[in-house]
């Protein structure tokens, strides 16, 4: 056998108590490379997404509250009169106020129902202003054009999902809220 070790075939052998361990070194730190290499980019992709869907949750938070905005228009707009226009706009969950509104109080939003469960947003108008076409007085009903301060908050879909506060009061939590406002005039006949 000893021969077979001393051939040409074998010349570059040698026997395991002469060698030193340096390719496993070697390969140990390039494995270790390339786990931290993609630990690394697990967690770039994993920021990507969360980023992503904070976006996606504000556009589809906006484009509720740009629906809102668009509902109680065409409510206003179909009305004949403002008696109409307090009733068309009760009967499609569209809140009419009277009294000033804190639209940053999220226990006023908390208050209100959404329009319906297709769209995640809440819908308020309050009357801002009416101009009569004449300035007559003592006329029981002027005519004139009628403004109305429309807000729609749209919320994203994580908005629907409870969370228990520990005081045993559940309230609804949201990544993202868009709160849109308009000026909206209307002639009544």
């Amino acid at each position: 056998m000893n021969q077979l070790r001393e051939g040409s075939a074998m010349k570059g052998y040698q026997s395991p108590s002469h060698q030193k361990g340096a390719a496993l070194v070697v390969a140990m730190v390039l494995l270790t490379l390339l786990t931290l290499m993609g630990t690394d980019s697990m967690r770039t992709s994993m920021l990507d997404m969360h980023l992503s869907k904070g976006f996606q949750d504000q556009n589809h938070a906006f484009q509720a509250a740009e629906t809102g905005l668009r509902l109680a228009e065409e409510v206003l707009q179909s009305a004949q009169s403002g008696n109409e226009a307090e009733t068309l706009l009760a009967s499609a969950n569209i809140h009419l106020e009277t009294s000033t509104i804190d639209y940053h109080d999220s226990i006023y939003w908390n208050s209100k129902d959404f329009y319906d469960n297709d769209y995640l947003v809440k819908i308020v108008v309050k009357r801002w202003r009416f101009i009569a076409d004449s300035l007559s007085v003592g006329s029981e009903n002027p005519t004139g054009i009628q403004y109305y301060r429309v807000t729609a908050r749209g919320t994203d879909a994580g908005y629907a999902k409870y969370l228990d506060d520990g005081n045993g009061e559940n309230y609804r939590k949201s990544r993202s809220i868009v709160v849109l406002q308009s000026i909206y005039a209307v002639r009544h006949d």
